[in-house]
């Protein structure tokens, strides 16, 4: 992007319909790269409120159906009548390279030739759903340039195939005569949500073929429930070659988009489809920043080995990698106790006891850190009992300047104690001591932070038990 001056500079220019200040656009936002990413979200945001207007029509189909043959004569056909399209065509990644094994441009020359029309094909990059993961910002891009048909083109029908609904305001699914055996191998998932089926190549020796197929479909599609409410899904034949259908597959998609303009259902549509890309954005956008951390990058590979040994359930192996991120980038797990310091231990221990749910462990001394400690574990925490070992236990200036006693500590849960120290050094926290960790009473490591710093409360933290 070196030779724009500014992002605010190419989204202007992409609103004013510039053809390669809109690839540039596109290519920014399909970018993968980390320092691409934040002058894509602010591109984004520039064009989103000159986005919105095109009628977005997802298409997927059966291998061999000739998705890219019918997108051109249905593109001409719609030029023809004076509308600008957009194409974005997802196809498969090479698991070499990464990049696109079709090329949909070589397979609509004629199409890519009308300055109408822009045709953008992206790799899928591995991602489920037929689509890419920026689709959907290239699909406001092209709206914000005055595209005002934005056809999407999916990988190809399977299992996954269906995110392209997600993103598109009808749904079209391309068949094709299937010698008897139509309904074969078509996912029912994908054909619930589809708006529009068409069987093409219903031309030469396959016509008769086709009209069969059409009324197998018509009649399977009886037994299933529209995903919109009032609209019978149609059925119908179609030929990119000869271009019969293709008018009338218009004019159904036509019917189609004002029958949910009317109801209200196009609005409310796309406001799902907005959260759910919020999420979905979210979601991934997560998974990016776990994956890059550098605590989790350490941590990983005995993680992930523990779990294929079948040493660590993967929920659990989940929830320390939350875990681990969450701590290294400053936050706690849950409280783990309350330190209290008494001067008699004995005594304490006997009055705690009488707490109702409490269970009462047996004095432990802990040389290392000058003291004695008895847990009383509650119902829903722990509370220590802490009384000085030694005469130069670090417990005895406390007592001396509280001698009836009182709360020493409170003790919180990290992933990882240095990690956790660190990052809380970096917003001004001060680590006592010489900064290594000390093994606590639970036999992990533990650090203290500085009472001045957390309103005059010693607060402890005590790695989790780790595999």
């Amino acid at each position: 992007m070196s030779d724009i001056p500014s992002i605010e500079e190419l989204a202007a220019a992409v609103r004013s319909g510039d053809r390669r200040a809109l690839a540039r656009a596109v290519t920014l936002v399909e970018s993968t790269r980390a320092d691409h990413r934040d002058d894509a979200a602010r591109l984004i945001e520039l064009l989103a409120p000159a986005a919105g207007g095109s009628f977005r029509i997802g298409i997927s189909g059966v291998p061999g159906a000739g998705k890219s043959t019918f997108i051109e004569a249905f593109g001409l056909h719609l030029i023809a009548a004076g509308h600008r399209v957009a194409v974005l065509s997802v196809d498969p990644s090479s698991p070499a390279s990464g990049g696109s094994i079709l090329g949909d441009k070589t397979r609509m020359a004629e199409l890519a030739r009308r300055p109408e029309v822009f045709i953008r094909p992206t790799p899928s990059g591995g991602t489920l759903g037929g689509v890419a993961r920026r689709t959907r910002e290239a699909l406001l891009v092209c709206e914000a340039a005055g595209f005002d048909i934005v056809l999407v083109e999916t990988v190809g029908v399977g299992q996954s195939e269906t995110a392209v609904a997600g993103m598109t305001d009808l749904f079209l699914l391309l068949l094709v005569p299937g010698g008897g055996d139509e309904l074969q191998g078509i996912k029912r998932g994908i054909v619930e949500l589809a708006d529009l089926v068409l069987v093409n190549k219903a031309d030469g020796d396959l016509a008769g073929a086709a009209e069969r197929a059409v009324e197998a479909y018509r009649n399977a599609l009886t037994l299933l429930r529209p995903r919109t409410a009032g609209w019978h899904v149609p059925v119908a034949a179609c030929s990119s070659i000869t271009g019969a259908g293709i008018a009338a597959a218009w004019d159904a998609m036509q019917r189609y988009r004002e029958t949910l303009t009317a109801s209200g259902e196009l609005a409310a549509r796309r406001a799902g489809q907005a959260g759910e890309w919020l999420w979905g954005e979210t979601a991934e956008m997560l998974l990016e920043r776990l994956r890059e951390h550098p605590g989790v990058r350490e941590r990983l590979p005995q993680l992930e080995r523990a779990v294929r040994e079948g040493a660590l359930p993967p929920t659990v192996g989940a929830r320390r990698l939350i875990e681990l991120f969450l701590g290294e980038t400053g936050g706690a797990g849950r409280l783990n106790h309350v330190a209290i310091a008494v001067p008699d231990l004995e005594g304490a221990r006997q009055a705690f006891a009488r707490l109702p749910g409490a269970s009462v462990s047996a004095p432990r001394p802990l040389p290392e850190h000058g003291v004695t400690v008895v847990f009383v574990a509650l119902p829903n925490t722990k509370i220590e009992l802490v009384t000085p070992l030694g005469e130069r236990s670090p417990l005895r200036s406390f007592l001396e300047k509280n001698p009836g006693g009182g709360i020493h500590h409170i003790s919180l849960e990290v992933p990882e104690v240095r990690a956790a120290a660190a990052a809380l050094a970096g917003h001004g926290a001060r680590v006592l001591g010489d900064g290594e960790p000390k093994l606590g009473a639970h036999g992990t490591p533990v650090l203290f932070l500085h009472p001045k710093d957390f309103c005059g409360t010693l607060v402890e933290l005590e790695e989790t038990a780790d595999l």
